[in-house]
């Protein structure tokens, strides 16, 4: 990415049809609905969660500077205050919903980011959507009833239950599928939780109530990657985007992750990313 300034689209939570639902499920296209908001700009940052399932075509979407590759049976999940490119041009489903939307559920609003789907965990998956877009389609576009008085909690229960049931299938992890293991999952969760505070593997481990060597095996069974491959991972993850889309001094971006020291940040960035913060941050400036 040039140094060149963009302009990144901000896309609030407003429903088209029904300005009340803080849920909406539609065919994924390149132009129409969200993306007829900000039309002019590349980049787009939403305040709402929006899950991306893929069953046709392929393309690469730039997510946080990372890119993810989209094929039939990947599914990509975009959190709130996420920057993001606009989606290829591809067959698919896109759910978008809030985070008030999801209720009492909070813990499904973090964890994993991207799936690529068995066939087992995609026919599940489809299954469970394809119950949900019913419903959704009878509650936004069908006539008044009784069913339609309780159908919004009815949607909230059924896209929880689509979560859930995503949840159960191995995530991707740095770009390597989690083979599924309780205690590495349980890590990584972790890590997504408490990477800006907990920096070490031993803390990890004490946490969760395993040796580091437990810990250690889980994680390089499940992903071939060692824990603190894992933390530091997440922690130059963090990084780039407060440098790459934020004017936050490069001290206070290392803060916010934990550093307290700024030459130390500056250390670690340089060897996990091999350039300095300042000049990460001027070559992927938005």
């Amino acid at each position: 990415m040039s140094a060149t300034q963009q302009t990144i689209g901000r896309l609030d939570a407003v429903h088209p049809h029904r300005a009340d639902l803080g849920l909406c499920i539609a065919p994924l296209r390149p132009t129409g609905g969200c993306m007829d908001r900000e039309p002019s700009s590349v980049l787009l940052r939403a305040d709402f969660h929006v899950l991306l399932i893929c069953s046709g075509g392929a393309g690469d979407h730039l997510v946080d500077l990372t890119t993810h590759h989209h094929h039939p049976g990947s599914l990509l999940r975009i959190r709130p205050g996420q920057v993001h490119e606009r989606p290829p041009t591809m067959e698919g489903t896109a759910v978008c919903f809030t985070d008030a939307f999801l209720a009492n559920e909070s813990g499904l609003a973090a964890g994993p980011t991207s799936w690529d789907l068995g066939s087992d965990d995609l026919r599940d998956v489809r299954a469970h959507l394809d119950v949900l877009d019913t419903e959704y389609q009878r509650h936004v576009f069908g006539p008044t009833s009784r069913r339609h008085v309780r159908g919004e909690t009815m949607l909230g229960h059924l896209l929880v239950a689509l979560l859930l049931r995503v949840d159960q299938a191995p995530p991707l992890v740095d770009g390597q599928s989690l083979v599924p293991h309780p205690v590495a999952r349980a890590f990584v969760d972790l890590v997504e939780r408490s990477f800006s505070s907990v920096h070490t593997v031993e803390e990890y481990a004490a946490v969760l109530g395993y040796s580091a060597k437990t810990l250690a095996r889980a994680s390089a069974e499940a992903t071939g990657l060692t824990p603190k491959q894992i933390i530091d991972a997440r922690l130059v993850l963090e990084a780039r985007r407060l440098l790459a889309y934020t004017d936050v001094p490069v001290s206070a971006v290392g803060r916010r992750i934990g550093f307290d020291d700024a030459a130390n940040f500056c250390r670690f960035f340089t060897r996990a990313t091999g350039m300095a913060p300042g000049a990460f941050r001027a070559a992927h400036r938005y």
